[in-house]
């Protein structure tokens, strides 16, 4: 793999009972890029993500991060390696405070224990680092807010802070946009456009807008196999991408 790639994959397939979800995928993520994955829905995206993360296990291929082959890892083990996913539903916990949430984040990158147990003195020390992270997407004024209490957008924006809150090298981001109104989708593309500097993302977004306004590469997925790639340019011009989405076939 050449080193200006963080992330590769080699034929990367994975069947269900049959069924071909992804097939023989070629994936290649530049290091300090944005790189988006779109395709219609089925196209096999999230299963890629859930490939990429460990949650599922590829019936096939390989998949390479920093030059070495993670393909048969725990989801714990690549998210030490600086690998971190948000996901589509926001995974926060809604009954703790946002402090807290970007808290046990920080206790998890320590590579100990969450540590419930301990007195909240005891945690003091990281009190300001998880209250920088907040200041960062803008959520200080919300720190003692339990997290069920945000509005989505707000949600979403602590569900970032809690993935920085693990240092991640390379942040894969799904429908980071999804459900939200076009003030608080404004208010994310701005965050991710921050946190992106000296970081690589790969993202799934439905949001073509977002796609466009973000991505220097993008891949389309449609049945499970790489449709097209290239700038938003390219594939937006793409007559098979056209056909894809909607319908519209070349002349």
């Amino acid at each position: 793999m050449s080193a200006e790639y963080i992330l590769e994959t080699r034929a990367l397939t994975r069947e269900f009972s049959g069924f071909v979800a992804v097939q023989s995928v070629d994936l290649r993520v530049r290091e300090g890029s944005v790189h988006g994955l779109i395709g219609p829905n089925g196209a096999g995206k999230t299963t890629m993500f859930n490939m990429l993360t460990k949650f599922l296990l590829p019936s096939s291929g390989t998949i390479l991060y920093k030059g070495g082959d993670i393909t048969g890892e725990r989801p714990a083990r690549v998210a030490r390696r600086g690998l971190v996913r948000s996901f589509q539903i926001s995974s926060t916990f809604p009954h703790m405070t946002v402090l807290e949430n970007v808290r046990i984040a920080l206790q998890r990158k320590m590579g100990g224990s969450f540590q419930f147990w301990r007195s909240e003195r005891a945690l003091d020390h990281l009190r300001d680092k998880a209250m920088q992270i907040l200041a960062s997407v803008e959520l200080s004024d919300h720190a003692q807010l339990n997290a069920v209490e945000l509005p989505y957008g707000r949600k979403r924006a602590l569900e970032l802070a809690t993935t920085l809150a693990l240092e991640p090298e390379l942040m894969l981001l799904d429908e980071p946009t999804q459900g939200m109104a076009h003030e608080d989708v404004s208010r994310v593309v701005a965050l991710i456009k921050k946190f992106a500097q000296g970081r690589t993302v790969l993202m799934v977004e439905h949001n073509l807008s977002v796609v466009e306004d973000l991505c220097d590469t993008i891949t389309v997925l449609q049945r499970g196999e790489v449709l097209a790639e290239g700038s938003y340019e390219e594939v937006s011009n793409n007559p098979q991408v056209l056909e894809a989405y909607v319908g519209v076939a070349d002349d």
